[in-house]
This record gives structure tokens, C-alpha cells and sequence, in this order.
């Protein structure tokens, strides 16, 4: 098995073998290395490596981002390939909260797998907005499917795309945060 080592001043960890004359990330000395022993169990190692979590979140995240400049091309252009833009429109919403089921059910796994539960405050806050964010992404859905997608439910799909996109870098910021945090054991 490969000696693991931190870096001191940033905490990239790397094999041994792997590192170079300086740190990958920040790009001090070797000699700014220190020893590093993992204090997690294989199975948990596992499953965290399968990067559920994050794999699953960058499909709402991509959606919720595009869905609004979409819009506002479509808005701005009028016509000309307006119905390219509605088609890719629709799909789009209509698929978002599906992902967002996605990433709300891989990130309770993750919380589970990660610190043994879900209810510590950054997760609480986390499902929150994941909740606010699944029923932004299932009101624009259910507009662009009962609708007749005309400038009045195109403002109140881009406005909501917006609240979408809000949720998404609060879930980021959040997410951000506990992303190196894990439990011994």
C-alpha cells in the first residue's frame, strides 16, 4: 500500500509515489509534505470514492444554469430559431426535476455514508434548499407542459430559472464546505 502525504499548507493529499518537486494544488516544496493516514473505513472509502454525490448534482446544476440564458436568447431573438429554443426549452424543464431528484436523493446517501446522518444544520439547511429548488424546477415543468409557452409563461419560467439557478450556487456554497469533511471510522 502506498504511504499517503498531506500538504502542510494547503492539506492536498497525494501517494507518495505521485508527487512531483511540488505540491499539484498550490505548488509549494516537497519538503512542505507531511505523513498522512487515513481514517476511514474501506467500505465507506468505497462508496464515497463512487462520487455519487457529485456526478448526480452537476445534471441539475448544468440544467439550471442553461435553461435561463436559454430563455433570455429566445426572449431576445424572437423568431428566429424561436422553435429550436422552445423544443430545447421544454425538454430541458421538463427533465429538470428529475435531476433534482437525483441529486437530492445521492446527497441523503452521501450525508449517511459521509457523517452517519442527516441531520446536522449544514445538512438540514442543504435538504432545504434542495426541497425549494425541486419545487422551483416542478413549477416550470408544469408550466412549460400546461401552458402554451407564450411571453407571459416564458417570463414566469425564466424567473423561476432564476430562483433555480439562486439555489444552485447556495447548494454549491453549502456543499463546498463539507465537501472534505468526513467522520473517523
Amino acid at each position: 500500500m502506498s504511504q499517503l502525504l498531506r500538504c502542510k499548507p494547503c492539506g492536498y493529499i497525494i501517494k507518495e509515489q505521485d508527487l512531483g518537486q511540488v505540491c499539484p494544488a498550490c505548488g509549494m516544496p516537497k519538503s512542505a509534505f507531511e505523513p498522512y493516514k487515513e481514517n476511514i473505513s474501506p467500505k465507506r472509502k468505497f462508496i464515497l470514492g463512487l462520487d455519487l454525490h457529485p456526478i448526480a448534482v452537476h445534471f441539475p446544476q448544468a440544467f439550471a444554469t442553461i435553461l435561463p440564458i436559454i430563455l433570455i436568447i429566445n426572449i431576445l431573438i424572437g423568431s428566429y430559431y424561436a422553435k429550436e429554443l422552445v423544443i430545447v426549452s421544454k425538454f430541458l424543464s421538463v427533465l429538470l426535476p428529475f435531476t433534482v431528484i437525483g441529486a437530492i436523493i445521492s446527497g441523503i446517501i452521501d450525508g449517511k455514508v459521509r457523517f452517519k446522518k442527516i441531520r446536522t444544520p449544514a445538512l438540514i439547511k442543504k435538504i432545504i434548499i434542495g426541497c425549494i429548488f425541486l419545487l422551483f424546477s416542478v413549477s416550470i415543468s408544469l408550466i412549460i407542459i400546461f401552458s402554451d409557452f407564450e411571453s407571459h409563461s416564458k417570463i414566469y419560467v425564466l424567473l423561476l430559472s432564476v430562483a433555480c439557478v439562486v439555489c444552485v450556487i447556495i447548494l454549491g456554497t453549502l456543499g463546498k464546505k463539507l465537501m472534505y469533511a468526513k467522520l473517523k471510522g
